[in-house]
């Protein structure tokens, strides 16, 4: 039987990376039943999860259950029934991530995070009920706090649309996305604290997408300023008839601390960066943008070499775009185009 593991284990993965298992949970090691016996948030049940029923519409320790799961085991389930509230808002809380992260191996400023979670039935109306994972770096444990979500996942229980968002930006290249219902999934996020970079795997969708992560930071410690702390798993829905058992399970949930992001991730922002044609290079005043797989743009963000900042431009989704570069000092550039596929960096040398 599995069971939950509470302090660091050392492996070394497949591809050469040197990683640490901070956390780990599959829910086996509970007996099936209720998580805990207090709704509020505030006496830990099983495991330590917190359970809290954040509206009045719906309140109860039955809301809350280890269940077993064919060919998966014992799954964290939330659940409001049929029953027609005014305001739904479940939340099961895992606190105190942080004091796991500061067991790991100084420099293993990647964290890796993992989970199984399923989309559930669908349902009808003209309502939208959101189905949320958030990691948060609230030191109150707050996952509502929008500025201190590491990120986010949501999915809508009747468009089946993702929807993605990191350090409160949305990730547009995953926007689109559609799941089917009824389906379990694996979310994967590397969040690399060393270059401000994070990096969203969905293997349904056989998609990576990369973001920018904590980029308008100006510490110098950024792990230590941002240290996950609490993983939220929210199920909130208002003023609705369901039309179907509003149910959300997840199962196998894993934070891992690595050296670095795998090769494999990386080269899928490398590769989207071959796609793109800049030219001239260098250039003195206009630059051209093209590619021949009519990836579109969304916008480009401009970089110097030091990994500030300086500007972003939006675009309607274009294929072939124009930059107008007169205002720039002389210099090297860094250039991230935001894509329907992902984000390519390019390098851009201005006269």
């Amino acid at each position: 039987m599995k069971k939950s593991i509470y302090i660091i284990t050392t492996i070394l993965c497949l591809n050469g990376l040197y990683g640490q298992i901070v956390y780990t949970e599959n829910f086996n090691s509970y007996s099936v039943g209720t998580v805990g016996t207090d709704f509020t948030g505030t006496t830990p049940g099983k495991g330590g999860w917190l359970t809290e029923c954040l509206a009045p519409g719906l309140q109860s320790n039955n809301l809350f259950n280890i269940s077993s799961e064919p060919n998966k085991g014992n799954v964290l389930t939330l659940t409001a029934g049929t029953i027609n509230p005014t305001d739904v808002s479940l939340a099961a809380k895992k606190i105190g991530l942080e004091t796991l992260i500061n067991q790991r191996t100084p420099g293993n400023n990647v964290l890796k995070f993992e989970i199984d979670y399923y989309t559930g039935a669908q349902q009808y109306g003209p309502y939208n009920s959101a189905k949320i994972i958030i990691l948060s770096c609230d030191v109150n444990n707050n996952v509502n706090l929008a500025n201190k979500r590491l990120f986010n996942f949501g999915f809508f229980s009747v468009t089946g649309q993702l929807v993605v968002h990191t350090s409160g930006v949305m990730v547009e290249n995953l926007y689109q996305s559609i799941l089917p219902f009824n389906t379990w999934f694996s979310f994967i996020v590397y969040l690399d604290y060393n270059n401000k970079k994070v990096y969203f795997e969905v293997p349904y969708l056989n998609t990576i997408a990369v973001a920018d992560f904590l980029k308008t930071s100006t510490s110098t410690n950024l792990i230590e300023d941002f240290k996950p702390t609490t993983l939220g798993l929210i199920y909130a829905a208002k003023d609705q008839t369901p039309s179907t058992d509003m149910v959300n399970k997840y199962d196998n949930i894993k934070i891992t601390a690595l050296k670095s992001v795998p090769t494999y991730v990386l080269n899928t922002e490398s590769f989207l960066a071959t796609k793109f044609n800049l030219y001239p290079n260098p250039a003195t005043n206009m630059v051209n943008i093209t590619n021949a797989e009519n990836m579109q743009v969304q916008q480009v963000t401009f970089y110097d070499i030091t990994g500030k900042q300086l500007s972003t431009q939006s675009f309607n989704g274009e294929t072939s775009i124009q930059l107008n570069i007169e205002n720039l000092a002389s210099g090297t550039y860094m250039l991230h185009l935001q894509t329907n596929a992902g984000t390519a960096v390019k390098k851009l040398v201005k006269n």
